[in-house]
């Protein structure tokens, strides 16, 4: 009792919070897709998948757009695609571009739901990093994709990206800088995005191979069907709506009417609402939270264990282990079987599933073995002392319903006995036979929905293993009317009581009705017995006309709400950066400096005392012989407009040792109209008076922008 209480207390431990109101959402929505979908095209099971399809997609048709795509002009480029192509080149481009806004959406909900179901903890650690990663990959793919078009959408792009990268100290000049005006924008600079917009495609697939790499038979692909239908709305959407640029991009003019994609460029409005310090603080603070999550609360488990002497060296446990954390080497002792199983622990999820996989006794999970967990069957079904009722035995998953849940339910049902399970797959069909040899009259199963299993391949390999498919199998001797198995989410336990109580019913009416007693295996292909089914199987198996259209029009009513707000979102509502009204001037600003100390040559001494190396040559720079501290002085700005001073700040030198000119790059938003401007500056030591001047009128006109560029 105490070694198997162990076993539950490690289940319960990495049990998801059920109590979580965002994940009831997440389960309850994923329910009724059930309902209409079935489990084995309900989309919520394949978000992983569907993304690596719609990479895919992007993949195939950016190579397309590659071989068109020119970076000496790239909006000319991308419209002839869109125009005068728009049979091939412009759905291709339309197909990339709501193809990476789809990405997005399922990258989201994919890590949303991993980490609402617990399944980023331990040896899901890699899988979880490499996810985080690949997300913030996949922004700067999109990201660097509107850039190469160089619209005004572009053009927004590039100023705002820009606007964040100087807050970043790595860089010695404001990145800004180079998006000052036409004339300062360098050819070279979409030559490297097209180079980085190639290149991150391929640390993508890197990404996604480490990402999977710890899974054995990793779900990369959807269902046939769901992939035709993403296929079918991407097109249709390249249809009803193509995409199209705006207006070529013009550093001269405010990108004020720029169409939004608020699927990648969620991230400005946050920054341009937020102070800088607190939005870098959210930013990066968020960062590091997510990517130590997995380690946060961690729990050392006891991993599964090899009883080397019993290991017969078969390979089943490799074979079924979900995570590949069990491989076969040559054995060492003198045993007549030339291989053996070994545990890699750092990868045991302490499933289970190897236990109920092997033949021969030779696993053991926190000490508890196949023959104890037949132990406590005979213990659990001796303790029923009604006579009248069938008596019950229950195998439970204890992700699909949780400890608490069962003795509550079951505290009146005095013919009911159950053992719970960390996986439904850790069930031996030799437990059930177990059961019903010892006295139980039938065996339920309660495991978590067909392809939700928590660790992956559980409620599958059972399932096989009882219809006879995967060793090792049920005995064909067993009745199968007395077993019935219930595939449920952690919602439906409140039908855990009607569930026992139409499985009962079937027991009792067995000899009766011959009909109920001749129940076919999971899944069924008759009506027979139906009423009695958990509303779950009825699913799986009824495929009559009136289901077929229901789920046919649930599946377009889903892709069309998809298509919208696809469309809406990737357009529309557009953010205010700019007053449609205002006008602006942009300040940039290069300043050498002064040295703090005074600057001298060397003398003859000095230099006679110097090091052979380091003496005079005939060097055409004298200052390298300079002696002192080549630390610059800062230097301060005031920035006067029509007598009211706008910007008052100082701009320190940049360099490891402040010993390279100070550099400034500063938006002012105006009013339209002709404006004195009066810009001074101070870098000596004294605490008054301005050492330059600079006095400009201008004009500033509405939506358009002013350079003040003073690079010395």
């Amino acid at each position: 009792m105490k070694k198997n209480a162990s076993i539950k207390q490690r289940a319960l431990l990495l049990k998801p919070d059920r109590s979580n109101p965002i994940q009831k959402i997440f389960l309850y929505i994923e329910d009724w897709a059930n309902r209409y979908f079935t489990p084995r095209y309900n989309p919520f099971y394949y978000l992983g998948a569907i993304s690596t399809i719609l990479f895919a997609i992007l993949f195939i048709s950016g190579v397309y757009l590659f071989v068109f795509f020119r970076t000496a002009n790239p909006y000319q480029t991308i419209q002839y695609l869109t125009e005068d192509q728009w049979y091939a080149g412009g759905i291709m481009r339309s197909i990339h571009r709501y193809a990476s806004d789809g990405l997005i959406i399922f990258l989201i909900l994919h890590t949303l739901r991993e980490y609402l179901n617990g399944r980023y903890r331990h040896y899901r650690w890699l899988a979880w990093i490499s996810g985080i990663v690949l997300f913030f990959v996949v922004l700067i793919l999109g990201i660097t994709g509107y850039w190469l078009v160089w619209d005004e959408r572009g053009q927004l792009v590039a100023l705002k990206t820009m606007e964040m990268l100087n807050d970043i100290p790595l860089f010695i000049e404001p990145p800004s800088l180079a998006f000052i005006s036409n004339e300062t924008l360098s050819g070279m600079l979409f030559f490297l995005l097209h180079f980085m917009h190639l290149s991150l495609p391929l640390a993508t697939l890197i990404l996604i191979g480490i990402h999977v790499m710890r899974c054995s038979r990793p779900l990369i692909v959807p269902p046939k069907i769901i992939t035709v239908s993403i296929v079918i709305m991407l097109l249709a959407m390249s249809i009803i709506k193509p995409a199209t640029s705006v207006r070529p991009a013009d550093l001269t003019i405010l990108p004020v009417a720029a169409p939004f994609d608020w699927f990648f460029f969620f991230i400005y409005p946050i920054k341009s609402i937020l102070p800088k310090s607190v939005f870098w603080l959210i930013a990066a603070g968020g960062t590091v939270v997510l990517l130590i999550m997995p380690w946060i609360k961690r729990h050392r488990h006891a991993p599964a264990q090899v009883i080397r002497e019993n290991c017969t060296g078969c390979d089943q446990c490799n074979k079924d282990c979900p995570y590949g954390a069990i491989y076969m080497q040559t054995r060492t002792d003198n045993s007549l079987y030339k291989m053996e199983a070994v545990v890699k622990i750092e990868r045991c999820a302490a499933c289970g599933i190897c236990l109920g996989s092997c033949d021969f006794n030779a696993i053991k999970m926190d000490g508890i073995t196949d023959i104890q967990v037949k132990e406590k069957t005979g213990r659990l079904l001796s303790e029923i002392s009604d006579t009248k009722s069938p008596k019950i035995l229950g195998l439970i998953c204890e992700y699909s319903i949780s400890a608490e849940q069962i003795n509550e339910s079951l505290r009146e049902i005095a013919n009911v006995r159950i053992i719970s399970f960390p996986c439904i797959g850790m069930i031996h069909p030799s437990f059930i036979e177990y059961g019903l040899d010892s006295g139980a009259d039938g065996v339920f199963i309660w495991g978590c929905v067909n392809g939700d299993c928590h660790y992956r391949k559980g409620n599958t390999w059972l399932q096989s293993r009882l219809e006879g498919k995967r060793p090792p199998v049920l005995s064909g001797s067993i009745d199968r009317s007395r077993i019935r198995e219930y595939w449920l989410s952690s919602i439906n336990t409140d039908r855990l009581i009607k569930e026992i109580e139409l499985f009962e019913m079937s027991l009792r009416r067995s000899e009766a009705t011959e009909a109920i007693s001749e129940i076919p295996p999971f899944p069924l292909n008759s009506f027979q017995g139906l009423k009695e089914m958990p509303r779950q199987v009825r699913h799986d198996t009824l495929e009559d006309k009136k289901g077929i259209f229901k789920r046919g029009a649930v599946i377009s009513f889903v892709i069309i709400a998809s298509m919208f707000s696809i469309l809406f979102l990737s357009e529309m509502p557009k953010y205010p950066f700019y007053d449609k009204d205002m006008s602006l001037i942009k300040f940039a600003f290069k300043h050498p400096g002064r040295h703090k100390t005074e600057q001298r040559e060397l003398t003859e001494k000095e230099t006679e005392d110097m090091l052979r190396h380091m003496r005079r040559t005939n060097s055409p720079f004298p200052k390298m012989r300079m002696v002192g501290k080549r630390e610059r002085l800062p230097a301060y700005v005031e920035i006067e407009i029509n007598g009211k001073i706008m910007l008052a700040k100082t701009y320190y030198p940049a360099g490891l040792k402040n010993d390279t000119p100070a550099f400034a790059y500063e938006e002012i938003p105006i009013l339209p109209g002709i404006h004195y401007v009066k810009v001074r500056i101070r870098d000596s030591k004294r605490e008054e008076g301005f050492d330059y001047t600079y006095e400009k009128e201008i004009e500033a006109r509405i939506g358009k922008v002013t350079v003040i560029n003073l690079f010395q």
